[in-house]
């Protein structure tokens, strides 16, 4: 059994809290959060003994093998760097930070306690379940020949992070706190979904940001502070020959169901990556002689995958030494410079 303190209670902490206990592998022994009305909501509702307003305290337990960070991003960096400092193993909520020069000081952190297991989230929703597996199994055979093109897109309507959806959560709302919108937010599991599945090889050579708008409707976002986009796109141009167009919306006033299109020279896959979608995947190619187009349906296991869970088994696995961290910091922090570049090309 690992002993586990979670830094923050909200709605992902839970998620965090109920997935772990289901491990049957954890106990989760102390809960943080800014107001003591909350903490004491959540450490009754799941029995948690210990409770703190200071995260410092659970950091400060020579019991505790493991933290949980779910606090907003501007906040991960100085929490990082404390549990790395006082030896436990981490997982640590996503976008990992702010900024590179944030997560190069985690990275130097970490360095310095290699003994650590650090894992980032951004594989939740993306490497971690079995629609992911099976592309990447087709994509590893060749059966698709040279990958020169990625399209995806993923544009909803009234969506937001901090007004539809989590609507308590205003921080979403506010740049200097969540970082940005859906480039930031989803962005990260967008690349870890597809940059993952050629590898993680292909680099970064040239971003062209065509837009970033928000202000989209009228509705009142009930704060002040409201700066982070809410619809993008980009196109980017990585090496190996990869073009890659990419849009998202939290909001926009047309609505495009998630979808990935990829490319190859010998064939392509369409699907909707994400396991709330339906999980069909498209596999086109051609016949042996390679001059008449076929296709087919492929339908990968789903029952009983959820993504929550499947991270916080993995993390389990990951602190048995079961297997490997699948988002290192090092990974996490390819991704943040993509978006990053993305942002300052606009």
């Amino acid at each position: 059994m690992f002993n586990i303190g979670v830094i923050g209670a909200g709605m992902i902490a839970e998620n965090h809290i109920q997935n772990l206990i289901k491990t049957g592998k954890v106990n989760i022994t102390w809960i943080n959060a800014r107001t003591q009305s909350t903490i004491d909501r959540v450490a009754e509702k799941y029995n948690i003994p210990n409770r703190t307003t200071d995260y410092t305290q659970i950091l400060a337990d020579p019991s505790v093998d493991a933290v949980v960070i779910t606090t907003p991003p501007n906040l991960h960096k100085k929490m990082f760097i404390a549990a790395v400092k006082a030896g436990k193993h981490i997982l640590t909520e996503k976008p990992l930070a702010m900024n590179l020069e944030e997560v190069d000081e985690m990275i130097a952190a970490k360095n310095e306690r290699p003994e650590l297991k650090v894992s980032g989230c951004s594989a939740r929703h993306a490497r971690l379940q079995p629609k992911y597996v099976k592309v990447k199994e087709i994509i590893d055979s060749g059966a698709l020949g040279e990958i020169y093109y990625i399209h995806h897109n993923s544009n909803g309507r009234q969506g937001r992070p901090g007004i539809e959806y989590h609507p308590t959560a205003k921080w979403f709302l506010n740049k200097a706190i969540a970082g940005g919108g859906p480039l930031f937010d989803w962005g990260v599991y967008d690349l870890s979904f597809h940059l993952g599945l050629l590898g993680d090889k292909p680099e970064l050579e040239k971003v062209d940001t065509l837009f970033m708008r928000n202000g989209l409707d009228r509705k009142d976002p009930g704060t002040d502070i409201n700066d982070v986009e809410e619809h993008f796109a980009v196109r980017m141009k990585f090496s190996d020959g990869l073009d890659y167009y990419w849009e998202r919306a939290s909001h926009n006033n047309v609505e495009v169901p998630n979808e990935t299109r990829i490319y190859g020279t010998k064939g392509g896959i369409k699907l909707a990556f994400c396991s709330w979608d339906a999980p069909e995947i498209e596999y086109y190619s051609l016949a042996e002689d390679g001059t008449k187009a076929v296709s087919e349906t492929i339908i990968p296991e789903m029952e009983g995958h959820d993504d929550g869970y499947a991270l916080a088994e993995h993390f389990v696995n990951v602190l048995e030494g079961k297997e490997e961290v699948q988002m290192t910091l090092e990974l996490a922090r390819k991704h943040l410079a993509i978006i990053l570049k993305c942002y300052a090309e606009v």
